[in-house]
């Protein structure tokens, strides 16, 4: 059981509450005091003849801007820090290397609607890579699809069939598909843990994409057996398989820079981490006990389910009383990237509907205090781009309002001396030069770490810096449009929009028309803005075209970044480990999809109905998923009616909808599956 939340008394000898109460004093004591440092500053350099109104507006936009790069500063200082002086975090009890593992686990790997192939070459690939060890034994692997496209939902069950037929001995492989998606991926799991939780003491949850080493999936798994107070253990995950620019920049950065961030966030975090919602082992009871989400009242987008459930969940697990950890040294942890800046943004749509959602859990009671931190910088990594975008269109509307109303040097009759306006331009400079320093020192780091490892399987010195050079300048030009975007979903969700939940592109790029559409507002930003400077605040122009410039190429940024620039430039820039030696479970998931696509390549459902191995299967798992969803009358009876015509000769045109209901009246497939033939 877990420790009471209200008197807590920790497991960590290594680490004691006095250790961690002054790591987070000092990170951030430091934040708030550069913070409150720069906010000074800034208020003695704005003009002096703006408004009180308008100056503290100004100065309150500073702060907290300038207070999310301080924080973001001093936590890679303090993970810099931390990996050079060691390789492993301190805190929580690592097992001995002869420990045995006696507990089962279940892998859940939750699937909407993608690649039936891909997920299940994955899944094999994990289950290999756990087969040597005899520890594997322990795990069983569950496919929980809430597919709800019906060639998708077909696809899977034979790529089941087929895996089952190559999976190692004594490691399960099971499948299930929901009828309704409930709650989306935490309905899911709290599906399985209904139904099957009482099976396992521990549930390690990916996502579609993820891929773990077996040796690490069995080490987080003995982590938590020496470690009985831990809810979770949270293992980093690294990007791979990234084919266009776009994505293997995002590789590179993860990777050179992300173990910095990762080691800052285990410095203060401790035993108090995030959960991120895959890669990831939980423990099933502790999950049970406390983790049921709220619905909130009202519509979306604010209310009904949460969307980023795994925030919440990682602080229910705390206010339980249980332990969570996010341990940076857990190496073989794999996830993929969009493919573009257009698929980047979809998904980053629905996060910042979901980090909003989180407003609500923040003020609620009991919740542990640093939980309501990642709450807090959850919800300002969306807001920040808001308030950032505030900043420049004021400041720019002052330098514009003075060209048209020029200040008034004499505010009264018969003054002797005029009352100059004064606003100090190099002072802002100097702290525009500032938060540029701070937001790239960290990288700086990273790459430093990298040479000072001698790992010399980035291409070298040279090749990691101008990986470094390529990386920065492209997300300088990207990040005006990602403010954009971000700003736009913040004003369509306080409006009441809701994103949904859509299938993620994982493979292709960005056409030119989808560019244009939606881009163009954000090119006519730029241009507009930057007609508006040049004519009407001159000095400003330079100063500001890296923020217009950016704007004004978003289209072909977006279209460019998504390809893939030939296999070349894998050697040339933004090379990683995984690429100059691929690890076996990569290639291994890559062997394997190869021959599972061949099984389901170019065909649809009425091809797959021919096989009746494929249809008695499909109706065997039908009373394993659960009672069919509701369809209306209308619909059953369009359906039975384009059967019959199938049976006279007639053209087989079945809707998606008509096709999910076929798919679970048993009686009709097997007569459509006869006439298919």
């Amino acid at each position: 059981m877990p420790l009471a939340a209200s008197n807590e008394v920790f497991a960590v000898p290594l680490l004691s509450r006095r250790r961690v109460k002054f790591r987070r004093i000092k990170l951030f004591g430091l934040t708030l005091l550069t913070t409150l440092w720069a906010s000074v500053k800034w208020s003695e350099f704005m003009p002096t003849d703006i408004s009180l109104f308008m100056h503290w507006f100004l100065l309150i936009l500073f702060f907290l801007t300038f207070g999310w790069i301080s924080l973001y500063f001093w936590s890679a200082v303090f993970g810099f820090w931390e990996l050079v002086r060691k390789s492993r975090y301190e805190g929580i009890k690592h097992p001995a290397k002869d420990a045995e593992l006696n507990a089962k686990t279940a892998i859940l790997v939750p699937s909407y609607n993608e690649d039936a192939a891909a997920v299940m070459a994955r899944v094999l690939a994990m289950a290999e890579d756990l087969g040597k060890y005899s520890e594997g034994k322990q795990f069983g692997f569950f496919i929980l699809s809430d597919s709800t496209n019906p060639e998708i939902w077909l696809q899977e069950e034979v790529m089941w069939f087929e895996a089952k037929k190559q999976f190692p001995q004594g490691i399960n492989l099971y499948y299930r598909h929901r009828p309704r998606n409930t709650a989306r991926k935490s309905g899911n799991i709290e599906d399985f843990c209904t139904r099957w939780g009482s099976n396992y003491k521990y549930m390690l949850v990916l996502d579609a994409d993820s891929l773990i080493i077996g040796k690490t999936m069995i080490q987080m798994a003995k982590l938590m057996e020496s470690n009985p107070t831990t809810g979770i253990i949270q293992a980093p995950p690294q990007i791979v398989n990234a084919q266009s620019f776009f994505a293997r920049l995002h590789q590179f950065s993860g990777k050179v820079y992300g173990r910095i961030v990762m080691a800052g966030q285990a410095y203060w975090q401790a035993w108090d981490s995030n959960y991120w919602g895959h890669n990831a082992i939980i423990r099933v009871q502790a999950f049970i006990d406390s983790c049921g989400l709220p619905v909130f009242k009202g519509k979306a987008p604010f209310g009904g389910h949460i969307l980023s459930h795994d925030f919440v969940e990682a602080a229910l697990i705390r206010r339980a009383g249980w332990l969570a950890w996010m341990l940076p040294e857990l190496e073989g942890s794999y996830e993929e990237c969009p493919p573009s800046m257009l698929d980047f943004a979809s998904r980053d749509r629905r996060w910042c509907q979901g980090n909003l959602q989180h407003i609500r859990i923040l003020i609620s009671r009991k919740i542990h205090p640093v939980s309501r931190v990642h709450f807090t910088v959850g919800i300002m990594s969306y807001l920040s781009s808001l308030l950032w975008c505030l900043l420049l269109l004021l400041g720019v509307g002052i330098v514009v309002w003075r060209y048209f109303f020029p200040p008034a040097y004499f505010t009264q009759s018969k003054e002797l001396f005029p009352a100059w306006p004064i606003f100090n331009v190099w002072g802002t400079i100097a702290l525009f030069v500032l938060s540029m320093v701070m937001l790239f020192f960290p990288k700086i780091l990273g790459v430093l770490y990298v040479i000072g490892r001698g790992d010399k399987q980035y291409g070298g010195a040279g090749k990691l810096w101008q990986g470094f050079a390529v990386e920065n300048l492209f997300s300088a030009l990207s990040a005006p449009v990602m403010m954009l975007f971000q700003s736009k979903f913040i004003v369509e969700i306080l409006s009441g929009m809701d994103s949904g939940w859509q299938t993620q592109n994982r493979t292709a790029g960005t056409l030119w028309r989808d560019g244009i559409r939606m881009h163009w507002w954000q090119t006519a930003v730029g241009i507009g803005a930057s007609v508006l400077i040049y004519n009407y605040a001159h000095t400003l122009f330079y100063w500001m075209l890296p923020i217009t410039l950016g704007m004004m190429l978003a289209i072909p940024l977006s279209v460019l970044s998504s390809r893939v620039w030939g296999k070349k430039s894998k050697q040339r820039i933004f090379t990683i480990p995984e690429e100059v030696h691929e690890p076996d479970i990569l290639q291994s998931s890559k062997r394997h999809f190869k021959q599972l696509e061949q099984v389901i390549a170019d065909k649809d459902m009425l091809m797959l109905l021919k096989d009746d191995i494929y249809v008695s299967i499909h109706i065997y798992l039908l009373a394993i998923n659960g009672p069919m969803p509701d369809f209306g009358s209308d619909l059953i009876k369009r359906v039975q009616h384009k059967v019959s015509l199938l049976s006279g000769g007639g053209e087989e045109n079945l809707s998606l909808d008509e096709k999910r209901y076929l798919l679970y009246d048993e009686k009709l497939l097997q007569g459509y599956a006869v006439l298919c033939k």
